[in-house]
């Protein structure tokens, strides 16, 4: 998987001010409906069993095996003050208005 962080959100990821062994996890949870639906977040986390760990700009994020069932192989994070973080790939927008939360 390629994570592809634009400079906008790397400014933002850096006030994060992460502590050793943290990363930024991008996390895509599938919600069982009657349409095939995730929902994605972003938190800052340590790394799990289960969890790959990849650099985006010098920063550390962990994507679950899970989660990578949901997304593209190589996927964007952006930051615009106004609309929050986006995650997106080439083929779609997963969500716009993401927050960063600490687990």
């Amino acid at each position: 998987m390629e994570i592809i962080i634009k400079p906008a959100a790397l400014e933002e990821l850096k006030k994060a001010n992460l502590e050793d062994g943290e990363g930024i996890r991008i996390e895509a949870v599938f919600i069982g409906s009657c349409s095939i639906y995730a929902e994605y977040s972003l938190k800052i986390d340590k790394k799990n069993e289960d969890d790959d760990l990849f650099e985006g700009e010098g920063v550390p994020v962990l994507v679950s095996k899970e989660s990578q069932k949901h997304l593209y192989k190589r996927i964007t994070l952006d930051f615009n003050p106004g609309l929050g973080f986006k995650l997106s790939s080439d083929e779609e927008v997963y969500r716009y208005n993401l927050k960063l939360q600490r687990v």
